[in-house]
């Protein structure tokens, strides 16, 4: 929740750096581009509405003015303002950060990124911008990208307190706990009043599982902003919960239910708290138990607060909003009327813990076991349990961080280091994750676990014959993996192996029929090889399932695009792209498609370029990238891209791109040939039977145009 607001920080920051009037102008001026306070929008207003202002004073107050509008959520309005300056003045950098942060606020975040790449390429020099880049690839969750740029920003300004949070941050969600405590202590050190501070640095003793002083830091977050700290605010509620201060997480859930009173998990976790503080106090006020014989007279325990909880950091990216709820334990009554039930031991709630999983209860599972760790930071099986448990709900950092503590009491566990590669892979860490399943293949060559991590590592970085190799082994040792199947099946689809792939998803979805992934892959596939009718079906299945399954938006962005609905296509593919997703780039290339029937060359260009530039040789982005020379009248580029596709691998789309390059150039014969040599290979897709059937009806046209006797197949007819 603090996240969403440091890049408003930041660019407040920008501001009081690089700003300043350029003349002694008292009253509206000073007032418009200072702090966002009420009077700024006045202030603005009246400089906007003076005609006689100067053109930079004018630039000033719309982006200080757009500012003002997007930290009060008027997002519209804000955008409006900022594209007011950029008309004055297009190299403004107060106006493209302005412009990039209401972008960034309505999760246009590749608008945004542009905005602040063209802002730094201005200025390269400016720690401010460096900084609200920064906290932009934050957001993306760039940890790479979003640490270089917090780096440069300190190597340009050592005293710059907002770079030492934002690199604090990436060490935090990236699990360097040691690092992040040395840069947040440093950034507090040169400025006590440095948003995030205080809350990144409780974030780490959280972590850490030094609870008192968590809460410390995040009161002082509070007492900074006690209207806007509601990540604190959260956070110290459930560290307030884990020690059994009911009261006091009580109160913080009543202020965040002031700022959001309609959140249904703040109002679940209140209650839950509710439940336990009236469950203590009917421990409290029961009578004593009978007295035992005299030799046995026992005092009855205090009433024990339940052990502290290692509570992972508040998230919401895009909306300042409360996190998913972390589970809390449920009260427990008393064994004997009178006498304070003792407890849970360590092992009870690792027992509890193992059959929430086996239930594949996995975020339930978590909060016993924070109780473990927290009283027992070395407990091995319960830091195995929730490394495991928070890598199946997606928190990646936080599982490695477990993972870690238990490498460093056993460093050869095989399956540790397997699991440590599959949070790596989730943190985009592809060398680090290939690295780990190495290690752990050494140490246990039967591994399966082990093979299929470094397979999937292979895959998302297009080294699809070794994934392959891996995704084998994997199912050589475990035939009922379904995942190896589904895997092994995208490989293919990398390949163009569409065939070999739908028999693996196929596998996949007998062993595991709720797997979506396969599921979603099957359709596609049997959309790229142009059965529609049964893709589709597999597309909207999961779908239906998944509303937000990006595999499947690409389905349905190429069924859009198939049947002539670019505008649609368009629709579904721009809810993946950027979304850094293994399908990134063949949604790219759809959507050049897409962007190329509507005539936008320029935008198609853009995306293939893309495709390209992570994959030089790709025959299929090489053919597309030269129907969009084509479309731009540059046929010598368009034939160069051609030549080199056709190097690699003959295809129908390959010989009836450069037919339509040889006739834009009027030479009918070569046209006619290539034409003609398109109709006599096997299609490899959909795309290659569309083409198919469009230069069937190009012979025809061109056999009117040239005498049959200037044919390679003179004489007769030139069909």
């Amino acid at each position: 929740m603090s996240s969403v607001r440091f890049p408003l920080l930041a660019l407040l920051a920008f501001v009081a750096l690089c700003w300043q009037p350029g003349r002694a102008v008292a009253g509206d001026l000073e007032d418009c581009i200072g702090p966002v306070t009420d009077k700024v929008e006045a202030a603005c207003t009246a400089i906007l509405a003076d005609a006689q202002r100067p053109a930079d004073d004018r630039v000033k107050a719309y982006f200080s003015r757009s500012r003002f509008f997007t930290s009060r959520g008027k997002f519209d309005a804000g955008l409006s303002d900022a594209e007011a300056a950029l008309q004055l003045n297009s190299q403004s950098i107060g106006a493209l950060i302005s412009r990039a942060y209401v972008r960034q606020r309505t999760g246009k975040l590749d608008s945004a990124l542009a905005d602040y790449d063209r802002a730094v390429e201005l200025d390269p020099k400016n720690p401010s911008v460096l900084v609200s880049r920064g906290f932009l690839r934050v957001d993306q969750k760039a940890w790479t990208e979003a640490l270089a740029d917090f780096n440069q920003a300190i190597a340009v300004r050592q005293d710059y307190a907002q770079a030492y949070v934002g690199r604090g941050r990436v060490y935090v969600e990236t699990g360097q706990l040691d690092q992040a405590l040395g840069d947040l202590n440093a950034a507090l050190s040169m400025n006590a009043t440095v948003q995030g501070g205080f809350f990144w640095r409780g974030q780490v003793y959280r972590r850490k599982g030094d609870i008192d002083h968590a809460i410390d830091d995040f009161s002082r977050a509070i007492a900074q902003a006690p209207q806007t700290e509601r990540a604190a605010y959260y956070a110290r509620a459930e560290l307030f919960t884990a020690k059994g201060d009911y009261a006091r997480a009580i109160a913080d859930f009543d202020k965040l239910l002031s700022f959001m009173p309609d959140n249904k998990s703040i109002q679940q976790q209140r209650q839950a708290a509710i439940a336990m503080q009236a469950e203590l106090a009917k421990v409290r006020d029961a009578q004593p138990a009978p007295a035992a014989p005299p030799q046995q007279t026992a005092a009855a325990p205090p009433a024990q607060p339940t052990s502290p909880v290692a509570v992972p950091p508040a998230r919401a990216p895009g909306t300042v909003g409360a996190p998913a709820p972390t589970p809390v334990p449920s009260a427990r009554a008393p064994a004997i009327i009178g006498v304070p039930a003792p407890p849970p031991s360590s092992g009870q709630l690792v027992a509890q813990a193992a059959q929430l999983i086996n239930q594949k209860k996995f975020a339930d599972a978590v909060t016993p076991l924070n109780q473990v760790i927290s009283a027992d930071p070395a407990n091995e099986a319960a830091l195995r349990m929730r490394a495991l448990s928070l890598l199946v709900v997606g928190r990646y950092a936080d599982a490695r961080a477990d993972t870690d503590a238990v490498l460093k009491l056993k460093p050869n566990d095989s399956q540790m280091l397997s699991n440590r590669a599959m949070e790596s892979i989730g943190l985009r860490q592809f060398d680090q994750a290939i690295s780990d399943a190495n290690h752990a293949i050494e140490a246990n060559p039967s591994n399966a676990q082990a093979y299929l991590a470094r397979g999937m590592a292979y895959r998302l970085t297009t080294k699809w014959t070794e994934a392959i190799t891996d995704f084998d082994r994997t199912i050589e040792l475990n035939a009922k993996d379904a995942t190896a199947f589904a895997e092994r099946g995208q490989a293919h689809m990398g390949l163009n192996q569409f065939d070999k792939a739908l028999v693996d998803f196929d596998q996949a979805l007998v062993i595991n029929p709720a797997n979506d992934v396969a599921r979603a892959a099957r359709g596609l596939t049997l959309l790229l090889k142009g059965n529609t009718a049964e893709g589709t079906i597999d597309i909207k299945t999961a779908l239906d399932r998944n509303p937000n399954n990006q595999l499947a938006e690409v389905g349905q962005g190429l069924a859009m695009l198939v049947s002539g609905q670019s505008d649609r296509a368009l629709v579904a593919l721009n809810q993946v792209i950027g979304k850094n997703t293994s399908y990134d780039t063949l949604a790219r290339e759809l959507r050049a498609r897409a962007l190329l029937a509507q005539k936008d060359a320029t935008g198609a260009l853009v995306d293939v370029n893309v495709v390209l530039g992570r994959q030089p040789n790709n025959p299929d982005a090489l053919q597309l990238r030269s129907l969009v020379w084509l479309a731009m009248h540059d046929v010598d580029k368009a034939l160069d891209d051609l030549n080199k596709a056709i190097a690699q691998r003959e295809t129908v789309g390959n010989y009836f791109a450069r037919a339509k390059i040889y006739e834009a150039q009027n030479d009918f014969d070569k046209a006619t040939e290539d034409y003609r040599r398109s109709t006599q290979l096997a299609p490899a897709g959909v795309f290659d039977v569309l083409a198919q059937t469009e230069a069937r009806q190009k012979i025809q046209q061109l056999s009117k145009k040239v005498p049959c006797g200037n044919t390679p197949a003179a004489g007769g007819t030139c069909l």
